[in-house]
């Protein structure tokens, strides 16, 4: 063979394994893999109705208190949801006047909240009226009122069930509303059912926040769930727009990735905790009162598209950082964990929308064995911060979570724990972490932000309602 054709031969072999090489450096380039799988990811859009429909599970009340006999009772069902409950069993109530009684004396605030024969929805913060009618009573049209805020909701049945009472608990401002089409058969039943194993409580009034003391030690079942991870290339395709998707640059800073779209939209996705930031310098800010903020944090919220967006709920309304904090739920209980997961934070500036998430959350419980766990009565946790030198005025709320550990027997298991968490200047820990005086990190999002108040809702006046 001439020595010509070796040369070729050669050099055809040399082509191809270049042409492989470099290839492979393409292949693995991170901006190349961004717009590779930001093009091939279906996006579900605001429209789904799946979605839309969730929005008003997302703002369902957080508890359900009943009074009979002089005592208070917390109402609970394992894996069932009593806020989903009572509203199915209200489905057809509708609501016709409102009107607006006032600020109301300590005293006379003191007996709504001890009314006998009284069911009472709770927020774990401020409501707005228009975000509780749109979805709880499915929005009547010819109800004509001024949007406003509360947190806690009675229905007196004892009376006849024939108005509904609206109660901010932090200006004592109290607003009625009156019912027709009452039926009241479904909801006692549902009562009846869920008192015989309901907790006592006793609520107390803590610096200005009404809390619920468990007047005796209770037992709470430990679950496990299922996690689910997603890559960041999953959320670049959810949140940067499809026409800028092949545009989507990438680029490695320390542990994080960066990514950008344009000037208008970025996130960061850190690879050690699994945090993600997205940022929409696109979005305007949602004026025009606390629903329409509801409603526009909501959507941010819902374009992650969560496996367990069902078991979200909303948590926390911060309107000096104008932001809302969503936290997932289990068993009526919202769940804790140190690196925020679970746990969804969108907030809008003059500027811009923020997301704040992580790629890791829950999807379905699991079975376990593991025996119910035994909470010490809410006074016994206030004695034992008090003995490791925590003031009283310094607690702004005490409430029962579940923490989210890690499972020693599988990565993919999240084994949650209920115990009682503190907030303490705006952190919540779980008590023992006060009660050791412990540096680890804060247990929720809400760390992030300054205690909210339910006396301010954001732009929108707190105006009484029509007649």
């Amino acid at each position: 063979m001439k020595l010509s054709n070796w040369i070729l031969r050669v050099s055809l072999i040399a082509m191809v394994i270049l042409s492989f090489i470099f290839t492979s450096l393409i292949w693995r380039n991170p901006s190349r893999q961004e717009r590779r799988d930001t093009s091939n990811v279906q996006v579900t859009t605001e429209n789904d109705p799946n979605v839309k429909k969730l929005e008003g599970t997302v703002y369902l009340p957080n508890q359900v208190y009943y009074t009979h006999g002089g005592q208070k009772q917390l109402l609970m069902e394992a894996n069932a949801n009593m806020g989903r409950q009572v509203r199915q069993a209200m489905a057809n109530w509708r609501m016709t006047k409102i009107k607006t009684v006032g600020k109301i004396s300590l005293t006379n605030y003191d007996n709504y909240l001890q009314q006998d024969d009284s069911l009472q929805l709770i927020y774990q913060d401020v409501m707005s009226f228009k975000q509780f009618e749109l979805w709880f009573f499915n929005k009547q049209p010819n109800l004509k009122v001024s949007d406003f805020h509360f947190n806690r909701i009675l229905l007196n049945l004892e009376t006849g069930a024939n108005r509904l009472t609206f109660i901010n608990d932090a200006t004592r401002t109290v607003y009625e509303a009156k019912l027709t089409n009452v039926t009241t058969g479904q909801l006692e039943n549902l009562i009846k059912g869920r008192s015989i194993k309901a907790f006592p409580i006793e609520e107390k009034r803590l610096n200005g926040n009404e809390i619920a003391f468990f007047t005796q030690p209770i037992k709470l079942q430990p679950y496990a769930y299922l996690m689910d991870q997603q890559s960041a290339n999953y959320y670049v395709s959810l949140l940067m727009p499809s026409k800028t998707a092949s545009n989507v640059d990438a680029r490695e800073i320390g542990d994080s990735m960066l990514y950008t779209a344009g000037s208008t939209r970025r996130m960061t996705a850190d690879s050690t905790t699994g945090d993600i930031e997205f940022e929409n310098y696109a979005a305007t800010f949602p004026n025009n009162g606390l629903a329409n903020f509801f409603h526009a944090t909501f959507k941010g919220l819902s374009a992650l598209q969560m496996t367990n967006l069902s078991s979200m709920r909303y948590f926390q309304y911060d309107p000096s950082r104008g932001s809302i904090i969503y936290k997932t739920y289990a068993q009526g209980f919202p769940i804790f964990n140190a690196d925020q997961k679970g746990d969804v934070a969108v907030r809008y500036t003059q500027t811009s929308e923020q997301i704040n998430f992580s790629n890791t959350n829950l999807t379905v419980p699991i079975p376990t064995n593991q025996p119910a766990q035994t909470l010490p009565a809410t006074a016994t946790v206030l004695n034992q911060l008090a003995a490791a030198g925590y003031r009283t005025s310094q607690i702004t709320d005490i409430l029962i979570g579940y923490q989210w550990t890690g499972s020693s027997n599988d990565q993919q298991v999240v084994d949650l724990q209920p115990t009682y968490y503190v907030e303490i200047k705006g952190e919540y820990r779980d008590y023992q972490s006060w009660v050791n005086h412990s540096n680890a990190p804060s247990a929720s999002a809400a760390s992030k932000t300054t205690t909210p108040s339910n006396d301010t809702a954001g732009s929108s006046s707190d105006s009484g309602a029509s007649q």
